[in-house]
C-alpha cells in the first residue's frame, strides 16, 4: 500500500523519515542517504552513488558506509535484471516500505493505554527493532484471541527465555504456549476418572 502511494506521489517520505529516525534506527547520514535514494528511485531503479553524492558534502567513503548499513538493516536489496539478454543491477526498496507499514500499524493499532499497544512497545524495545507486519499480526492474535497480557510477555522473555541469545516473536509465542503443568494433575485425573465412572 505504502509503495503504491509512493509511486503515485502521495507518500511524504521526507517528513516520515525525519519524524521517525529513531524508530527506523537511522543515523542522520543514513537518513539523508535514504532520502536521496528515494528521490532518485522515482526515475531510476538503480543505486547510483554519484547521483547520491551530488548535493552532499560528505566523503564518498562515508556515503558508501551509510549505503552498506542501510542494506544490512534491510532498507533495500540489490538484484540483477535481465533486459534484452543484458544483466543490469537494480534495487528494491520494499524493505523500507515494510518498515513504514510496521511503524504505521503500531501507531494505528490503538491508544497508548491499550494492552496491545503496550505489548508491541515492550517487544519493540526488547528486540531493539520495529516489529514486522507479520509479527504484529501474530502478537495481535496472542493478545486479542488468546488473551495474553503484557505481564505474560515479560514473563516469557525474562523467565523462560533468559538463557537464549536470540529471542524472536515465534520463540516468545512458544514460551507463552508452554505452561507449567499444575502439581495436582494426577489428582485431577483420578477425580475425572471417578466422575466418568459414576456417570456411566
Amino acid at each position: 500500500m505504502i509503495k503504491k502511494l509512493f509511486e503515485s506521489g502521495y507518500f511524504n517520505y521526507q517528513d516520515f523519515i525525519l519524524d521517525n529516525m529513531k524508530k527506523l534506527s537511522l543515523s542522520p547520514l543514513e537518513s539523508i542517504v535514504l532520502l536521496k535514494m528515494l528521490d532518485e528511485f522515482k526515475t531510476d531503479k538503480r543505486i547510483l552513488i554519484d547521483e547520491i553524492l551530488n548535493d552532499l558534502v560528505e566523503k564518498r567513503s562515508s556515503v558508501e558506509e551509510a549505503l552498506a548499513n542501510l542494506n544490512e538493516k534491510g532498507f533495500y536489496e540489490v538484484y540483477i535484471t535481465n533486459d534484452n539478454g543484458l544483466g543490469e543491477e537494480a534495487a528494491s526498496l520494499d524493505g523500507f516500505f515494510e518498515k513504514v507499514e510496521s511503524i504505521l500499524n503500531n501507531n494505528i493499532v490503538s491508544d497508548k493505554g491499550d494492552e496491545l499497544y503496550s505489548v508491541i512497545e515492550y517487544l519493540n524495545n526488547t528486540l531493539n527493532r520495529v516489529l514486522t507486519s507479520d509479527e504484529i499480526d501474530m502478537v495481535t492474535s496472542l493478545v486479542k484471541d488468546d488473551c495474553y497480557y503484557l505481564d505474560s510477555f515479560k514473563n516469557a522473555v525474562e523467565v523462560k527465555l533468559k538463557n537464549r541469545s536470540v529471542i524472536t516473536i515465534k520463540t516468545i509465542a512458544k514460551a507463552l504456549a508452554t505452561k507449567d503443568k499444575p502439581k495436582n494433575v494426577k489428582a485431577n485425573n483420578e477425580l475425572m476418572k471417578d466422575f466418568i465412572n459414576k456417570v456411566k
